[in-house]
């Protein structure tokens, strides 16, 4: 059984974490296939939005695989070789420059839940639930993954999350800004589809550029260091082919053909 398998169709990839009898509980394999996955999608110019969601209706992830932390992080530099693989699949997540958008049914903690949180988009279902329990467990949340919930959802809810280990339902996740939007479950399916094919049609270049800026303003948010590069890129899009197609469809009134240039 493939445990990340991934499938593409006009211009959607679908990446799924498939073991729904452990609650799609992520292995450190998979955490070391992601990056490859991603370099994969990054590649594929057919590939204009990004879909990540767990088999089945009872949880997008439990986070990881605890069967494995016994051998996997039994002493600090086992661990920090195992929190590095995943340190690098959540990066190369965040760092693709195509829109990413986790699909959320059921439970979300954990590992999962940083996966979804380095995700572009979180849409769930009704009966998505969020946690961070890593309290009871007694371990610790890496740097930048700390840093990621507090540029998401501030430092007061990510606290909460920490120091209660509490569980969050879809609304309180929705108004912490955990995620963006909730449906019930029997309806997601066809919202998020609608919402793919409505995305597959907009400028890549203005989606992965505004993914461009918007990381450099949170590593730079005086604004006062940037490249000339990072400088230029907002007056950049003038100058590409999709620029003039944009103006030249709505003119027309016509959708308009991007082609990523």
């Amino acid at each position: 059984m493939q445990t990340l398998p991934l499938t593409v169709q006009n211009g959607i990839a679908t990446l799924q974490i498939n073991r729904p009898a452990q609650r799609n509980a992520i292995t450190l394999e998979m955490w070391r296939a992601l990056p490859e996955i991603t370099a994969r999608l990054e590649q594929d110019s057919s590939v204009r939005v990004v879909v990540i969601q767990g088999a089945g209706d009872a949880a997008f992830s439990a986070g990881g695989d605890i069967g494995e932390f016994t051998e996997q992080r039994k002493d600090p530099w086992q661990a920090k070789i195992y929190n590095g693989k995943v340190e690098l699949a959540l990066k190369s997540i965040a760092r693709l420059s195509k829109p990413t958008i986790a699909v959320i049914k059921g439970f979300c903690m954990g590992g999962g839940c940083m996966l979804a949180a380095h995700s572009d988009l979180r849409i769930c279902a009704d009966n998505a639930v969020f946690g961070m329990p890593v309290a009871q467990l007694n371990t610790l949340v890496g740097y930048r993954e700390l840093q990621r919930f507090v540029h998401l959802i501030g430092l007061g809810a990510t606290l909460d999350l920490l120091l209660t280990a509490r569980h969050v339902d879809a609304n309180e996740a929705q108004a912490i800004g955990l995620c963006s939007q909730v449906h019930p479950l029997a309806e997601i399916d066809g919202v998020v589809a609608g919402l793919t094919e409505r995305m597959v049609n907009l400028a890549p270049l203005a989606q992965r550029w505004h993914k461009q800026m918007l990381h450099t303003l949170l590593r730079k948010p005086d604004l006062l260091d940037l490249t000339p590069e990072e400088g230029m890129l907002p007056d950049a899009i003038y100058d590409t082919e999709d620029y003039a197609e944009g103006v030249r469809a709505f003119l027309e009134k016509r959708r308009p053909l991007f082609r990523g240039k």
